[in-house]
């Protein structure tokens, strides 16, 4: 291919850029329509999964919420505040504890994550009530 081709070829696509991502949107929006919220909350989990990565112990909850976004629930246990989050997926329809990631606080603060450090928190907190 001539120079003055491939130019006019990626000028083409250049100009087109808006059209075509346009459409790319419309299709993917649709895909997640017509799959129903499972494909959503596959996104979801997807998503939530790697902004875990951007926690750091001692965050607040409002630093955990700009990072996180809303929980899926949230619980008290004691002193303690539990948000969880969707981080698997199965397509059964039912989200269950085992498709989500709790995140501890207590005093609004950002203890820990994950079932390991829930239940190892859980533990210490009903031994020190006993």
């Amino acid at each position: 291919m001539e120079r003055e081709e491939i130019m006019r070829i990626a000028e083409f696509f250049k100009k087109r850029r808006g059209k075509v991502m346009k459409k790319v949107i419309i299709v993917l929006l649709l895909s997640g329509l017509l799959g129903g919220c499972g494909a959503m909350k596959g996104i979801e989990a997807s998503v939530n999964r790697s902004q875990l990565d951007k926690l750091k112990v001692g965050m607040t909850t409002n630093q955990v919420r700009k990072a996180m976004g809303r929980p899926y629930k949230s619980e008290f246990y004691g002193t303690k505040q539990m948000w969880f989050y969707i981080t698997e997926w199965q397509s059964d329809g039912h989200t269950t504890s085992d498709e989500m990631t709790p995140l501890v606080f207590e005093n609004d603060i950002l203890l820990g994550w994950g079932d390991h450090f829930l239940d190892g928190n859980i533990r210490r907190y009903r031994s020190r009530t006993r």
